[in-house]
């Protein structure tokens, strides 16, 4: 399959993304347009103008993805296909703390979900920090000095471990 868009994780999962705006739905027609894809439907969405209208966009994108041979997610893979959205940008040191912060509210949103608990703790770990605490419980082996990296490399772990939830193949 060819590479497609990492905004691809997080459209596919609209259904578990709070508050999601469907503009982005439109800004990832484009970049797989750009990256050689073509349908009806995308050409479609890649023609709509922002503000769209969440219930015409959505009707589009679900047809873009069965035109594409791609995966709408929900429940958990919907939470983990989302999460894989944030995760690399984590792991490639994009917005690391903002990223994780909103890990840790999808985590709070889902009921604590397992798969994605270990950012919630991060995320407190790092916030004791940033409060002027000398410690915190969280993350043990973390401290004011290691907790970015910590959080990066549990980035790249994590993807690893759970590609086969977020895969995009029919």
């Amino acid at each position: 399959m060819k590479q497609i868009s990492d905004l691809t994780y997080k459209v596919a999962a609209f259904s578990e993304v709070p508050n999601f705006k469907s503009d982005e739905c439109v800004d990832w027609a484009l970049e797989m347009l750009e990256l050689g894809f073509e349908s009806e439907s995308l050409l479609i969405l890649c023609g709509l103008s922002k503000p769209t209208n969440y219930f015409e966009t959505i009707e589009y994108l679900k047809k873009a993805f069965e035109e594409l041979s791609l995966i709408l997610k929900t429940g958990e893979d919907g939470v983990i296909s989302y999460s894989n959205y944030l995760i690399k940008n984590i792991a490639k040191n994009k917005n690391v703390k903002a990223n994780l912060r909103l890990i840790q509210q999808l985590c709070i949103d889902k009921d604590y979900e397992k798969v994605i608990y270990d950012f919630y703790l991060l995320h407190w770990a790092w916030g004791d920090y940033d409060y002027g605490n000398k410690s915190q419980e969280y993350w043990p082996e973390a401290t004011p000095e290691t907790i970015e990296q910590i959080v990066i490399e549990k980035a790249k772990k994590w993807i690893k471990e759970n590609e086969n939830h977020y895969a995009q193949q029919r």
